[in-house]
């Protein structure tokens, strides 16, 4: 005997025909238009020309018409099959009919799923028909096909079932719209909020580190995008289907729960109240701190951000809950959310944990990384090229090694914080432990400061071959040909094509390179205003800069009598 809660009602399925049954022939004719269509052009185009549009995958044909259908048609779905609910009469009405709640809501669900499969199902067949029917010659499978309509199907009733799950909790079309959104943005916004946040308040925490992970990936709308180059993993799969279970449990849980009063109420119930004021007050406290903390980047301005935009955020939540401006007299309740505020800030700033002053042990680093970029440090060893000026290499040597954990050391203890009044630069030390491991650190340091602490490493021959490209033992193919440019106009003043002279000049500037100071590598000022270029064999160029340090350089030119012709018209 089949459930009760599962049964079919005809009557409400006519009227859910009748009244929303057209976003179905919408939904149709939206897909009709965004592939099949393109597709019919695409063979009266290859038929006139013998040309055809190279799409690789059904993502490639109208790629952002198909991403604007997933995300806008499932949530206006959602909200007009369940906007009975946004008002009172249509709400009681509803409610008064001889059906359960959890059947009328099962139905309700099950209508809008049917809207979102049918359409999707019948535009794969027709993009099979037009494809093998019409003999188009464009690389696409019905594999292909057949991935886009699972993929597609999955992200709207992804996309439908979480806007249904945010219309149970609020009694406003308009909100439930905005909310829905809000959702998919959510989990990415509020990681990457925090995580600048706590940059500015924990000395050597490094934001960019953790937002190097792919963190764009749990966006819908940029994952639905990424599709055309990488197909969902059966995990990804896995993981939406699971959302879009938890999302319709949820939804039919709080659907039994709420109240026909709740209907034009912005939340729909008082226990949601306090988590969305708070809630909102929380987001926009750091949205605030992390403007002010990436314009000013000074302590002042950023608590000047937190205070500010806490406040609006936390009145403009009332204003909505209450629908009305005049909220301003409650504002207990932002002291008591100021106050918590305060108390977490302080405990950050306490560091009880211990996270500032932490080191590894020395003897347990296998290698550190030194330089002035996360991402390289992340990703060394899987880019598919090498820049010339490589700052993300690996230190091995003990000596080194030492040196970087001395400079560690003393930045764990003075904590320098960023400021915009001394020349900073940023430095990034990454270790990687014996037992597998890793641990980074970011600091804005200034320069002159810690010049001795800087010196040892940067002068080291390990750093230097990594630093530069041109003193790797490997890395770059044969040169035949080396030019000078002008710093203005970056036209040549001189090109080296001789092989003879090409070897003993790359010889001069590798001594120009193991000798450089640490002052000039840190001072971009000291070089000449133009670059020498070399071309490798292979048609790969890379470029450098003339410093006025390069004596070798400079020796090597005059002896060959080229020097004026290099610094022709040069300052």
């Amino acid at each position: 005997m089949p459930s009760k809660i599962l049964s079919f009602n005809r009557g409400l399925f006519a009227q859910n025909l009748r009244s929303v049954g057209w976003i179905g022939i919408v939904h149709f004719l939206l897909w009709f238009a965004a592939i099949p269509l393109q597709l019919l052009m695409a063979y009266s185009q290859q038929k006139d020309s013998g040309h055809y549009p190279e799409w690789e995958s059904l993502y490639s044909i109208s790629a952002s018409f198909q991403t604007m259908i997933v995300f806008t048609l499932p949530v206006l779905l959602s909200v007009l099959l369940f906007r009975y609910m946004q008002g009172k009469q249509s709400s009681d009405f509803m409610h008064s009919l001889p059906v359960q709640r959890a059947e009328l809501f099962c139905q309700q669900a099950m209508f809008g799923v049917l809207l979102i499969v049918i359409p999707i199902v019948l535009i794969s067949l027709l993009a099979i028909v037009c494809r093998y029917g019409l003999s188009l010659s464009v690389p696409l499978t019905i594999g292909d096909i057949i991935r886009w309509m699972w993929e597609t199907a999955i992200m709207e009733l992804f996309v439908f079932a979480a806007g249904v799950f945010v219309g149970m909790m609020t009694g406003m079309s308009t909100l439930q719209v905005v909310f829905t959104y809000i959702l998919f943005l959510f989990p990415a916004g509020i990681t990457v909020l925090l995580l600048a946040n706590t940059s500015f308040l924990l000395v050597g925490f490094s934001a960019d580190y953790y937002l190097s992970k792919n963190l764009e990936k749990i966006v819908p709308f940029y994952r639905y995008l990424n599709l055309e180059t990488k197909s969902l993993t059966t995990g990804e799969s896995l993981v939406y289907l699971l959302l879009i279970i938890l999302f319709l449990i949820f939804a039919i849980w709080l659907y039994q729960k709420r109240h026909s009063e709740a209907a034009t109420q912005a939340l729909a119930f008082p226990a949601l109240r306090p988590i969305f004021k708070y809630g909102v007050a929380f987001c926009t406290m750091l949205l605030g701190g992390f403007y002010f903390g990436v314009t000013q980047n000074q302590f002042a301005w950023i608590l000047f951000g937190y205070i500010t935009s806490s406040l609006f955020g936390f009145f403009i939540a009332e204003m909505v809950i209450e629908k009305t401006w005049r909220v301003f007299y409650k504002w207990k309740g932002y002291v008591y959310f100021a106050a918590a505020m305060v108390a977490i800030g302080f405990l950050l700033h306490l560091d009880i944990t211990g996270y500032e002053k932490r080191l590894p042990a020395l003897e347990d680093i296998r290698q550190v990384y030194f330089g002035s970029s996360v991402y390289d440090f992340v990703n060394n060893d899987k880019r598919p090229y090498v820049p010339f000026e490589q700052e993300n290499q690996f230190l091995k040597e003990k000596e080194n090694i030492r040196a970087v954990y001395a400079f560690h050391r003393q930045l764990a203890k003075d904590q320098p914080r960023p400021s915009r009044f001394t020349d900073q630069r940023q430095v990034v030390i990454g270790y990687v432990l014996k037992d597998g491991k890793r641990m980074i650190r970011q600091y804005s340091v200034p320069s002159k400061s810690y010049f001795s602490y800087y010196k040892p490493i940067l002068e080291s021959k390990e750093y230097k071959k990594n630093y530069y490209f041109l003193l790797r033992d490997q890395g770059y193919s044969p040169i035949r040909q080396i030019t000078f440019r002008h710093p203005e106009t970056d036209e040549r003043t001189l090109t080296i094509i001789e092989p003879q002279q090409i070897d003993s000049f790359v010889e001069a500037l590798k001594a120009d390179l193991l000798e450089e100071p640490a002052s000039v590598m840190l001072d971009a000022g000291k070089a000449w205003k133009g670059d020498i270029e070399f071309l490798q064999s292979d048609g790969d160029t890379f470029l450098l800069s003339w410093k006025k340090t390069y004596t070798h350089v400079e020796k090597w030119l005059n002896d060959h009598h080229l020097l004026e012709k290099a610094r022709e018209d040069v300052e």
